[in-house]
């Protein structure tokens, strides 16, 4: 586990809870030197609907491999790199289970049974995406609806190998593919199967969606992890970085784009690992996104979806935590990606709140907008401007993404999570900035108001001052925010920021 220093003392779950041990999990074997199918495929699977799917294998070089579907017989072979890959015709979301059978020309056989055709999604990142159903707030009800659900499959990534060259087959499985119950996505720990938000995620797809589609979600993740794990070297390189890791690439990306495997999109919670300072915030900016970009030309889906959450909350002086959320946002400028805001939602000082309802449905409403073109409102109100009133003492601000219903004020779900008072640095408000001597920050929670599409700001000044010269809000580990869009049914709150007028 990579631990930096800046927040070692906050994560105080043992490293064993953290990272279930390796004898709880269903181990593989690699690739096979006789025939073989990927791992990543499997009974009871979802292959993407209306494109292409392939389904591949190992055996050894020139053997006849013959696909069996729908009443089709397909041919190929397997390569001088051992591998064969198949394509399959594109096929409609369908529920009906199919069977698609594999026999060669050394007599080898293999079927999939139960493959149904919707749309697939791989969920990566660190802790809070690897923190699972059993972990999360009201984790039994939440686990029981799940039987309601049979056409979500679900699929966990082991997490026993990295490795610093792309291997061709998973090595380790959590959890194989299965179909959506309470037993499937809980087994009663907070870090096995199955990712909490990736979980709600996919049900609020699903729901959203309202047709039946079949949903294959993977919960790929390993907690305590940087980007720099799960970026290819060819994102290292578009950042100008010869320090190139990509352990976790190689190891548990690479396998899914032997095929590669046809999807829809990803969702991402990953960020605690690279939180440090303006250098390591700044450095993540561009590897994120190259990242992404990497992603997508690897698995050939240039217009993949890719969600993320922008972190929560954990008791971390300073601006370390909120560097990094900016840094985040990089992604949706120059991929045009969906976020979900989960600062508001957190638990004080625990890094990994268990309440992941809220993120994970509010990025499946990102994905339902960007992705299924449901008008639906998701983004989080961010930061334009702002003009300081001629009083001396208030400030106007203007925000980005605000919907026609407009803005309004809620009370703080973070309140009663937190003494502020015993952790100094942490706790953060609305505020302004006068030029006094001191160029002091006064809290103005109390006087903030929604202002129709923006928000204004006022606070006694300072003796000596005469105008505001800086506005900030939630700027800090553990916002207070209070500004919400009006008609957005998941409150999305308003971003934080700090900026000088």
């Amino acid at each position: 586990m990579r631990c930096f220093a800046i927040y070692a003392s906050c994560l105080v779950l043992a490293a064993a809870f953290v990272f279930p041990k390796v004898s709880d999990r269903l181990i593989t074997p690699a690739a096979a030197a006789g025939f073989s199918v990927s791992k990543t495929l499997g009974d009871h699977m979802v292959l993407q609907r209306d494109v292409p799917s392939t389904v591949w294998g190992f055996a050894p070089a020139g053997t006849t491999v013959k696909t069996t579907f729908a009443g089709n017989t397909y041919t190929t072979s397997s390569g001088a790199d051992t591998i064969w890959r198949q394509q399959l015709p594109a096929t409609p979301a369908t529920a009906a289970g199919q069977t698609i059978s594999f026999s060669t020309s050394a007599g080898d056989k293999a079927a999939l049974n139960d493959v149904v055709f919707g749309d697939v999604y791989i969920c990566s990142g660190q802790s809070n995406m690897q923190f699972s159903v059993g972990g999360s707030t009201n984790a039994t009800q939440e686990a029981a609806v799940a039987n309601n659900y049979p056409n979500i499959r679900v699929f966990t990534v082991g997490q026993g190998t990295s490795s610093k060259t792309p291997l061709n087959d998973l090595a380790t499985i959590e959890q194989v593919w299965a179909v959506a119950t309470n037993k499937s996505v809980d087994n009663g720990r907070a870090f096995d199967f199955f990712s909490s938000v990736c979980w709600f995620f996919g049900k609020g797809i699903y729901d959203g969606l309202g047709d039946g589609t079949p949903l294959g979600l993977i919960s790929n993740n390993w907690g305590g992890t940087p980007v720099e794990h799960w970026a290819d070297p060819a994102a290292f390189a578009r950042c100008n970085r010869s320090d190139t890791d990509s352990t976790l690439y190689n190891a548990m990306i690479h396998p899914y784009e032997v095929g590669p495997m046809a999807l829809t999109g990803f969702t991402w919670y990953q960020g605690e690992a690279n939180t440090g300072n303006a250098a390591s915030a700044n450095a993540y900016a561009c590897l994120f996104p190259s990242m992404i970009q990497s992603w997508r030309t690897n698995f050939n889906v240039a217009s993949a979806y890719f969600g993320f959450i922008q972190l929560s909350t954990w008791c971390v002086a300073g601006d370390a935590i909120p560097l990094i959320r900016v840094a985040q946002m990089a992604a949706v400028t120059t991929q045009g990606a969906g976020y979900a805001v989960n600062a508001d939602h957190g638990a004080g000082c625990n890094i990994h709140p268990p309440q992941k309802q809220n993120c994970g449905y509010r990025l499946a409403n990102s994905a339902l907008a960007l992705q299924y073109k449901k008008s639906i409102a998701w983004k989080s109100p961010s930061y334009k401007g702002a003009a300081a009133g001629a009083d001396g003492a208030s400030a106007t601000i203007a925000l980005n993404d605000v919907t026609p219903a407009g803005l309004t004020l809620k009370p703080s779900a973070n309140v009663g999570t937190l003494n502020c008072t015993a952790s100094a640095g942490v706790c953060a408000w609305a505020s302004l900035q006068f030029n006094d001597a001191k160029n002091s920050w006064v809290n103005a929670t109390v006087g903030a108001t929604a202002d129709g599409q923006g928000m204004v700001l006022a606070a006694p000044p300072p003796a000596g001052a005469t105008k505001v010269v800086g506005t900030s809000y939630g700027w800090g580990a553990v916002p207070f925010m209070i500004v919400y869009l009006a008609d957005a049914g998941l409150d999305l709150p308003v971003q934080a920021w700090q900026s000088a007028i």
